[in-house]
C-alpha cells in the first residue's frame, strides 16, 4: 500500500484530533479503525498517530494518549532565565486557577492570560520564540486539564446554560483554536450528516442565510456563533460566549452564542426555546446591498465547488516526477485562487462598494473563507509525498503572509477610497520591496568586484612561485587578501541588516510570518511576505527568504530569488515600472 492511500476525510478528521482536549477523541479513533483494514490503519499510525503520542495496541484495537505537558517540568527544560521565570509564575497561576467557580472569572484569567504570553517580547530571536511557543501550548494543554476537573457555576441567563455546555466551549473551541490558529476547522459542511436533520433542514439553514451565523460541532454540542464585524474580535471567546447584552428595551437580549443540544433536538418545547433563542442573537444590523450579498453567496461556492477540491482530490504522484507534479498542482490552485477569489474581492472593493458596512462585511466573510482554505490546506500538505516538499511548504508562507497582509492593511483597503487615494496606498504597498531592491542595486557592483578582486587573490597566492618571489611578495599578497575579504564581509553585513530594516521600517506592508503567526515555520530561516498586485489584493505576496545571520547571507541568490519573483508574478510590470520610477535616478 503506498503512502498516499490514507482517505481524505480520515486524514482531514484525524489532524484536527486533540487528544488532550476532545473528549471522544478514543471513540472517533475507534470508530475510524473499526471501518478500516490492517494495512490502513498501520498507515494512519505510522502517518498521524505517533507524531500525536497516541499509542495503538494491535491486539486490542485500543488507544492510549501518552503525552504528558507540564509547566512545572517544562521551565526546568528551558534556557533562558526570563522565559523560565514566565512559565514559573503561569504554573503558580494555574494553582489559582483552581480556587475559581464563576464562569466569567474563568474566562477573564484564560483570555488575560493568553494576551499576556502572546505580548511577550522575543526581539526576533528563534530560540526565544520556540520556548515562548511551547509555553503558549503547554499553558493551554494544562489550563484544559484543570477546567476539565472544576466545577464551574453558568452565569444566571436566558439560555440557562450547564456547566458541561461552558467546560466543553472553553476546551473545544476556544482552547482548541488557540492551540490550531488559522488550521482550526470546526464547522459544519453543507454535505454533513447533521444537516439532514430536520433543525438543520428547515429551520437553521434558512436562518444562517439570514444571520450569518456559523455552527461549530463539538463531541457533545453544537455552538451556533454570530459573526463580528472586527476581525480583531476573536468570535470563539469566552467572555463573548457567555455575555448577553441587555437591549433598550424591557426584556430584550442580544446572544452571540447558542447551544444546541443534538439530544434534546427532538423535543418540541426545547426547539421551540432554541428558536426563541435564535431572534435574539447579534446579527449585522446594516445597509448590505444584495450585489454585496451574492458576492459572498459567489465566494463560498468558489471554494467549495473549485477551490478546496483541489486541495481533497487526491494527486497521482510518479516517484521520478513528484515534485514537478506538485508544482504544476500549485500553481493551478494559485490561478484559480487568483481569478475566482482575489478578482471579484478587488473589483468590488475597487469599483463597487460604497458604505462602510459593505466593505466590513466582504472583508469579514472574504477573511473567513480564505481561514478556511488554509485549514484544508494544512491538510493536503500533510500527504507523505508532500510533507517535505520545500515548495508546498513556501506555498503555504505565501497562503498565511496574504491573510496576515489582508490583516494589517485592512484600513488601507477594505475602506473608502477615490482613485488618488487608491495609488497612494498602492504604492505605500510596494515599498518595503522597492527599498529592499534599492539597497541590492546600490551595493550589488560593488559587492561582485571585490567578489572578483578576492577571487584573483585567492588563485595568485595558490600558483607556484619561486622561493624569493613567495618570500617578498608572499606577505603582502596575504594582507590584500584579508583586507578584500574583510570588505567583502562588511559590505555584506551593510546589505543584509539593511534589508532586515526595511520590513521593520514598514510594519503594516510586511509579515515576518516566524514572529507573526504564532506557528513555529523555521528555526534557523526569515521568512518576509510582501504585498503583490493592485494594492496587495489581487495576487499571492512575494516571500523573501533570508538566513538568521549575515555569515550564511548569499548576496547572488538573494538577488536572483527577488527578480525570479518579479518576473513570475502577473503584477511585475507594475512592480518594476514603481520602482524604475523611484530609483532608477
Amino acid at each position: 500500500m503506498q503512502n498516499s492511500s490514507i482517505p481524505y476525510q480520515i486524514r482531514a478528521a484525524l489532524l484536527q484530533l486533540e487528544p488532550s482536549l476532545d473528549v471522544d477523541w478514543n471513540e472517533r479513533l475507534t470508530a475510524i479503525f473499526n471501518d478500516v483494514d490492517m494495512a490502513l490503519r498501520e498507515e494512519i499510525d505510522s502517518q498521524i498517530l505517533r507524531s500525536k503520542e497516541i499509542v495503538w495496541n494491535r491486539m486490542t484495537n485500543t488507544f492510549e494518549f501518552k503525552a504528558q505537558s507540564s509547566l512545572a517540568i517544562l521551565k526546568h527544560g528551558l534556557s533562558n532565565e526570563r522565559m523560565r521565570a514566565i512559565a514559573k509564575t503561569l504554573s503558580e497561576s494555574l494553582e489559582d486557577l483552581k480556587t475559581l467557580d464563576d464562569s466569567a472569572q474563568i474566562a477573564d484569567y484564560l483570555e488575560n492570560a493568553i494576551e499576556q504570553i502572546d505580548q511577550i517580547q522575543v526581539d526576533e530571536n528563534f530560540l526565544l520564540q520556540r520556548e515562548k511557543l511551547l509555553i503558549r501550548r503547554t499553558f493551554l494543554l494544562n489550563a484544559a486539564k484543570v477546567i476539565r476537573r472544576m466545577q464551574i457555576t453558568p452565569p444566571q441567563g436566558v439560555r440557562q446554560l450547564s456547566e458541561a455546555q461552558i467546560k466543553c466551549f472553553i476546551i473545544e473551541v476556544y482552547i482548541k483554536q488557540q492551540l490550531l490558529g488559522y488550521w482550526f476547522k470546526p464547522l459544519l459542511k453543507r454535505n454533513s450528516p447533521f444537516m439532514k436533520l430536520p433543525i438543520f433542514r428547515y429551520y437553521l439553514s434558512k436562518q444562517q442565510k439570514i444571520r450569518h451565523f456559523e455552527l461549530v460541532k463539538t463531541s457533545e454540542f453544537i455552538f451556533v456563533t454570530a459573526p463580528v464585524m472586527q476581525v480583531e474580535h476573536n468570535p470563539y471567546s469566552v467572555r463573548r460566549f457567555l455575555a448577553e447584552e441587555k437591549g433598550a428595551i424591557p426584556d430584550q437580549v442580544f446572544l452571540n452564542v447558542i447551544v444546541l443540544d443534538l439530544a434534546q433536538a427532538g423535543e418540541n418545547d426545547y426547539i421551540d426555546r432554541f428558536k426563541a433563542q435564535i431572534e435574539c442573537m447579534v446579527t449585522i444590523q446594516s445597509q448590505i446591498h444584495v450585489d454585496v450579498m451574492d458576492l459572498v453567496i459567489q465566494l463560498e461556492e468558489v471554494c467549495e465547488n473549485t477551490l478546496i477540491p483541489m486541495l481533497i482530490e487526491p494527486i497521482q504522484f510518479v516517484a521520478k516526477n513528484a515534485d514537478v507534479v506538485a508544482q504544476m498542482h500549485l500553481k493551478k490552485f494559485e490561478n484559480a485562487l487568483t481569478s475566482d477569489f482575489f478578482k471579484p474581492v478587488h473589483e468590488a472593493v475597487k469599483t463597487h462598494l460604497s458604505h462602510i458596512e459593505e466593505f466590513d462585511y466582504l472583508y469579514l466573510n472574504a477573511h473567513r473563507l480564505y481561514s478556511e482554505l488554509l485549514a484544508y490546506y494544512r491538510e493536503f500538505k500533510e500527504q507523505p509525498a508532500l510533507v517535505f516538499n520545500p515548495n508546498v511548504q513556501q506555498f503555504e508562507y505565501k497562503l498565511v503572509g496574504f491573510l496576515k497582509l489582508m490583516e494589517k492593511r485592512r484600513q488601507d483597503t477594505f475602506v473608502p477610497l477615490n482613485q488618488a487615494e487608491w495609488d497612494v496606498m498602492h504604492q505605500r504597498s510596494l515599498k518595503p520591496l522597492q527599498d529592499i531592491r534599492f539597497v541590492i542595486t546600490e551595493s550589488l557592483l560593488d559587492f561582485r568586484e571585490l567578489t572578483i578582486y578576492t577571487n584573483k587573490l585567492k588563485r595568485q597566492s595558490a600558483e607556484k612561485a619561486s622561493f624569493l618571489k613567495r618570500m617578498t611578495k608572499g606577505q603582502q599578497a596575504e594582507r590584500d587578501l584579508l583586507e578584500a575579504q574583510k570588505a567583502g564581509q562588511q559590505l555584506k553585513h551593510k546589505m543584509f541588516m539593511s534589508i532586515l530594516q526595511a520590513p521593520r521600517m514598514s510594519p503594516r506592508c510586511s509579515v515576518f510570518l516566524e514572529f507573526e503567526s504564532l506557528h513555529n515555520f523555521s528555526d534557523n530561516e526569515r521568512h518576509y511576505a510582501f504585498p503583490c498586485g493592485d494594492n496587495g489584493l489581487t495576487r499571492l505576496p512575494i516571500l523573501l527568504r533570508l538566513p538568521d545571520n549575515y555569515t550564511d547571507f548569499d548576496v547572488e541568490n538573494f538577488n536572483a530569488s527577488i527578480h525570479f519573483d518579479l518576473n513570475f508574478s502577473v503584477a511585475s510590470k507594475a512592480e518594476k515600472m514603481s520602482y524604475e520610477l523611484n530609483y532608477s535616478t
